[in-house]
């Protein structure tokens, strides 16, 4: 399966028999007690959707100089998120 077919969140739910986390997965949530897995990729996608829709009310522009700032931090951001 790639990446891109699995779900984007999985998760665990307790087994009522001995109250630990199920070796089975289930692609919604059936309680607030599930424990929620997010696929790597997506969660740093998100992360860095979010970071580059909102670094405008974190950083302080100065002149036009904070476009290629704005661009590393982003960068820099998805490189370390994946561990490269």
């Amino acid at each position: 399966m790639k990446a891109n077919e699995a779900p984007e969140k999985i998760y665990l739910f307790e087994n009522p028999i001995n109250g630990t986390p199920d070796d089975r997965w289930l692609s919604s949530r059936s309680s607030e007690d599930d424990i929620e897995y997010t696929r790597t990729d997506a969660f740093i996608d998100k992360a860095l959707e979010w970071l580059c829709n909102n670094y405008d009310k974190y950083i302080r522009v100065i002149g036009s100089s904070i476009y290629s700032a704005y661009s590393d931090l982003c960068m820099d951001f998805q490189n370390d998120m994946k561990g490269e």
